[in-house]
């Protein structure tokens, strides 16, 4: 019996994923993609409809007319990455489509883009 308890517990601890995940930086990883991709209809001095800024940490956690656009340690909770979701809950998928130009970078976020601002977010969206 205590041969068996020590095996599970064995099990157990061999089993546990290692905790390998990097601190996302706001201002070195998540600003780039904002740039690329939102700042064009979300920066301050855009009339867009759902109020929202994204031009600097501070207008980012201040949220739109739909609310905060990020809940920190929440992704699944946050507009930001609910809007990126091909049916999200409210409005349009992010980021709009637009006509295309040689120069306009791809209108969909990569999978690693996406990974980084909820990675962020789940890590309490800090400025950092």
């Amino acid at each position: 019996m205590v041969v068996a308890s020590i095996a599970v517990c064995q099990g157990f601890a061999g089993d546990r994923p290692e905790k390998t995940t990097q601190s996302i930086s706001f201002k070195d990883s998540v600003m780039p993609v904002l740039k690329k991709y939102c700042l064009p209809c979300h920066a301050e001095e855009s009339s867009n409809p759902s109020e929202l800024s994204l031009d600097s940490y501070q207008l980012l956690m201040e949220g739109g007319k739909h609310g905060a656009a990020v809940v920190g340690g929440r992704p699944e909770q946050s507009s930001l990455i609910q809007k990126l979701n091909e049916k999200p809950p409210f409005g349009d998928t992010m980021p709009l489509a637009r006509r295309r130009r040689s120069q306009d970078p791809p209108r969909k976020l990569t999978e690693e883009e996406v990974k980084i601002l909820t990675e962020w977010i789940r890590q309490g969206a800090r400025e950092n």
